[in-house]
């Protein structure tokens, strides 16, 4: 295999923005190494594009520094990571909340996060080069009934600028994009099973309709890439105009087109 290649890592590549990403960066010319907790699903993925894929459980320590040592090993030297995997929750009330959820939630979505930008971030600083990004989320931004999943993805904003000031000289830029509404999978089982309505969450929107994942997995594919080579420690929502409309339900809702 040639020295030349870009290597990349997606964790949660097995399914919605994570497979999506997979598909792009592939186009893209880069060798992806897939990482999920479904290992099978993760190799499946992998052959179709022609990459490695591996078991990882992001929310426990040895299994992420396992993965990182697998990759450098057994693929090459990682330039490009993409921490996509997280635990989702269900809308509830702050007294509703499950603290064993609570912390399962805090411990894949922030330590896990950390803990991989940490393993596979050893290489790139060793190396002098790479790219970071972080799937956050809009929930980051404002209220919402996400009581756990909100303040992690909050926190991974804050983490992200962390790394990149700290690790800049190194020449290694990280940053996060924030999905809004995206009809991912997990999303739409949780459609099936009335936890969300779509209906609702299309009202919020600016330009009338969810987000796809491809439309994620390009912002992030962008941020990885040489095109970005200044951009470091920004957050790039992905989100249909939610952030922008935010104050319009006060004033009859978002206009519709103009006839």
């Amino acid at each position: 295999m040639s020295d030349n290649r870009k290597i990349a890592v997606v964790t949660g590549g097995a399914g919605g923005i994570g497979e999506a990403l997979v598909r792009k960066l592939t186009e893209g010319g880069w060798t992806l190494a897939v990482l999920d907790r479904d290992a099978d699903k993760a190799i499946d993925v992998a052959k179709q594009y022609g990459g490695f894929g591996y078991g990882i459980d992001i929310g426990d320590a040895k299994s992420i520094a396992e993965a990182a040592a697998y990759v450098e090993e057994h693929v090459g030297p990682v330039s490009g990571l993409a921490c996509v995997a997280a635990h989702l929750e269900n809308p509830h009330r702050p007294e509703a909340q499950d603290f064993a959820e609570w912390d399962d939630i805090v411990r894949v979505n922030l330590t896990g996060t950390f803990r991989t930008m940490v393993e596979f971030g050893r290489g790139m600083l060793k190396r002098g080069h790479g790219s970071i990004v972080n799937v956050g989320s809009i929930t980051a931004f404002n209220s919402s009934p996400l009581q756990a999943y909100g303040p992690t993805k909050a926190g991974i904003i804050n983490m992200s600028r962390n790394f990149a000031v700290a690790w800049g000289r190194n020449g290694v830029r990280v940053n996060t994009v924030c999905p809004g509404p995206t009809r991912t999978p997990a999303v739409e089982a949780s459609y099936a099973r009335g936890e969300r309505s779509p209906e609702t969450m299309i009202r919020t929107t600016a330009l009338g309709r969810l987000v796809k994942p491809i439309e994620v997995a390009n912002a992030i594919a962008f941020l990885l890439s040489d095109e970005a080579s200044a951009i470091t420690g920004i957050e790039l929502s992905v989100d249909s105009g939610v952030l922008a409309s935010q104050l319009w339900s006060m004033y009859g809702g978002v206009p519709q087109p103009v006839v």
